[in-house]
């Protein structure tokens, strides 16, 4: 997590220096996110618009090779290497986006080091000091002691020095009134506003997706349709066990994620992304057409070592059969001769 956390602590400390609350760093630190990957979001679309264009051909394949299985893998590869389209071309920014979410939740559950960059060693005795009462979020749990004043709260500051001491009180995690370092079901209350906020934008965001690729053809079958489903109930479930600023980044990234995803269905429709020049297109049918190459040169290799071997297990089988009628003339040509030799001296010849 620390190697995801890291570089994402940074960017949060520095904009929390500049707003002086953590909600609002966390959403400028989800739009910035957003913007950036929007040009992965484009290539994503395109993708998916060229994916939509080609179903009825696919669908036809489907129909005309539904006995013969390997048939139709080689027909399909054969069609989007036609076409350029990647079937995998999906799956980074989405990678990207867990990778976001657990580089996240590292600094939420962190703050101490990532935004206030206080010595890891002192929050190590912090920590000893709380001993089975730090839970699963002992840096938050600090915070919390500290901004909830008592004796406990004095002993940190002889522990963290006046000046870390200040600088941790003064830490603002509130927003809208909300304490983002606490977890929902550890507190209920008004935090549960979070967590249903974050299952709600999650429906929704899928329920879009679902009907896009519907009207586009692309209907989702199987565990792919329920796995989509489910999502939704995985976000609420997450946004109840971790801190509310975990929620908050959900629901934020979910609408943004709504807004991209409906813009970007207007601006790149499967007709129109079917016609244009796409680069990317061009790189999938190289990609593609290297893939085939090797696949079929893989093909090959392999039919020849099965032929090898089926001419290497013969083999014995043919030495076989010739050795026993190399024997049988052996025994043939004996008999002969001993026969000859029985008739020129007078002998009586009986055969063996």
């Amino acid at each position: 997590m620390n190697i995801l956390g890291t570089p994402l602590g940074w960017i949060m400390s520095f904009i929390y220096d500049i707003v002086h609350n953590y909600g609002w760093a966390l959403i400028i630190f989800i739009v910035l996110t957003r913007i950036a990957q929007f040009p992965l979001g484009v290539k994503q679309q395109k993708s998916t618009a060229r994916m939509a264009y080609v179903q009825p051909k696919l669908k036809a394949l489907q129909k005309q090779y539904a006995k013969n299985k390997e048939r139709l893998n080689e027909e399909t590869m054969k069609l989007y290497e036609q076409e350029g389209v990647s079937p995998t071309a999906g799956c980074l920014p989405m990678i990207i986006t867990f990778l976001l979410l657990f580089g996240i939740i590292d600094v939420i559950y962190n703050p101490l080091v990532h935004i206030l960059h206080i010595d890891s060693n002192l929050i190590s005795q912090a920590i000893e000091l709380l001993g089975d009462s730090a839970g699963g979020a002992p840096q938050l749990t600090i915070i919390n002691i500290i901004h909830s004043g008592g004796e406990l709260a004095a002993q940190f500051k002889d522990i963290f020095g006046a000046s870390s001491y200040m600088e941790i009180q003064n830490f603002n995690m509130n927003f809208c009134g909300l304490n983002l370092g606490v977890i929902p079901q550890s507190v209920w209350g008004f935090t549960i506003i979070i967590p249903i906020l974050s299952f709600a934008t999650q429906i929704i965001s899928t329920l879009i997706t679902m009907k896009i690729q519907s009207v586009n053809g692309q209907q989702m079958q199987g565990a792919m349709k329920w796995t989509m489903l489910l999502m939704p109930l995985l976000s609420l479930w997450f946004a109840f066990t971790l801190p509310v600023g975990v929620g908050l980044y959900w629901t934020v990234s979910n609408v943004l994620m709504i807004i991209q995803t409906l813009l970007l269905a207007k601006m790149y429709p499967p007709e129109k992304v079917a016609k244009m020049k796409d680069k990317n297109a061009e790189k999938n049918r190289e990609k593609l057409r290297k893939k085939r190459e090797k696949m079929e040169a893989y093909t090959q290799q392999m039919n020849e070592r099965n032929k090898a071997a089926v001419q290497k297990a013969e083999k014995p089988r043919l030495s076989a059969e010739e050795s026993a009628r190399q024997k049988d003339e052996a025994k043939r040509r004996l008999a002969e001769a001993r026969k000859r030799m029985a008739e020129k001296y007078g002998d009586e010849y009986k055969e063996d």
